[in-house]
């Protein structure tokens, strides 16, 4: 955090390209698959450099565990995670370029996009370098983290789908130089500086969310259910008091952690919850498992945080609203099936000027 800060004070405030050179190679002896033509040949006309570097791997067997390049901790940029199921540039493209442009620092700005097919989609990476020649981008593999779920998670049903809602909290025990990071859902225009939100005290929390009080735990839990679970469960991440069963929801679609004062036992609580109130697995609205499992257990954050309609009366209050235009859904099976169509124009603003000629429609 000292060296952000001071970074800050000693930066100039406007964007620097002239130090964001690349550090990515399209050396023909690279061992990563070369882009498409146009990609290259439009990247070296930019003047973009790029320097072949390892892949960071834990398990040489899994290729689409690691990392485009390796994390260095406290290095005074500010992490930004975002977790997409199934690839859609459209989206990603969206909220890096909203995220830079609310940005008075968007050369401090450092993106770990986790995508289903991690370093080996460098056609997909190259196109966004191209849109964003002078940012700071990763492309993640999800297998690492995805198998950390799946071996805690035995005997409980859990779908491909919800692997978003339990990812802020487990990615950095895979990638621990993950130490705080500002978590964004993919379908999010940013509007507000997150570089403020890093700034915040945590204090004793490891967590910091939005509430989101149009819906309300009893929506999604029975309370005598779980008044009843309270008074027979010795689990320590049980309340001790009562459930306050009209509790406002946290806000999972833009989170702040700090990954050192996260309780070790978060997942563990999570698929517990997850099994005793017998949740089944959701396409929409929040989870109760989680709000359970983080209950009195994280700062709130401001409400203009808060992921927002495009379509709400407080919209231009908000800080963070949700992607309002055509999206891929995913399948069952994480891959891109059909477009849904859009439901506003706001996302029009956010999309880069050559982005179709990069992308196509």
């Amino acid at each position: 955090m000292v060296r952000f800060w001071n970074r800050l004070r000693l930066r100039n405030p406007y964007f620097n390209s002239s130090r964001l050179a690349s550090s990515y190679s399209l050396d023909s002896s690279s061992s990563y698959p070369q882009p498409i033509s146009v990609t290259h040949r439009i990247l070296l006309e930019s003047g973009f450099r790029l320097t072949p570097i390892p892949l960071k791997t834990r398990d040489s067997g899994d290729r689409n565990s690691g990392s485009i390049s390796s994390i260095s901790q406290d290095d005074g940029m500010v992490h930004i995670v975002s977790w997409m199921q199934c690839l859609d540039l459209r989206l990603l493209a969206v909220l890096v370029n909203s995220t830079l442009s609310g940005s008075r620092y968007p050369d401090l700005l450092h993106f770990h996009l986790f995508v289903p097919k991690g370093s080996e989609d460098m056609v997909s990476f190259y196109k966004l370098k191209v849109l964003f020649p002078h940012s700071n981008l990763e492309f993640h593999g999800q297998e690492e983290v995805k198998k950390v779920i799946r071996t805690a998670s035995t005997g409980v049903k859990y779908s491909v789908q919800n692997f978003e809602e339990i990812v802020p909290f487990v990615i950095a025990s895979v990638h621990q130089s993950l130490s705080k990071f500002i978590y964004m859902s993919p379908s999010v225009i940013v509007k507000g500086r997150v570089e403020e939100l890093i700034g915040i005290d945590l204090s004793n929390y490891a967590i910091a969310a939005a509430d989101d009080c149009s819906e309300r735990l009893n929506s999604y839990v029975n309370p005598d259910v779980l008044d009843a679970i309270q008074r027979s469960a010795s689990q320590r991440w049980v309340s001790g008091k009562p459930y306050a069963v009209n509790s406002c929801m946290p806000d999972l679609g833009m989170l702040l952690i700090d990954a050192r004062k996260l309780e070790k036992y978060i997942l563990e609580a999570f698929l517990w919850w997850k099994k005793v109130i017998n949740q089944r697995d959701r396409s929409i609205g929040r989870s109760p498992a989680i709000a359970l499992a983080l209950y009195d257990r994280y700062l709130k954050l401001s409400s203009s945080w808060l992921v927002t309609d495009s379509t709400s009366s407080v919209v231009n209050k908000s800080l963070a609203i949700r992607y309002d235009g055509p999206m891929t859904a995913c399948s069952e099976f994480g891959d891109g099936a059909n477009m849904e169509p859009a439901r506003g124009d706001l996302w029009k603003q956010h999309l880069p000027p050559l982005f179709y000629q990069m992308v196509g429609r």
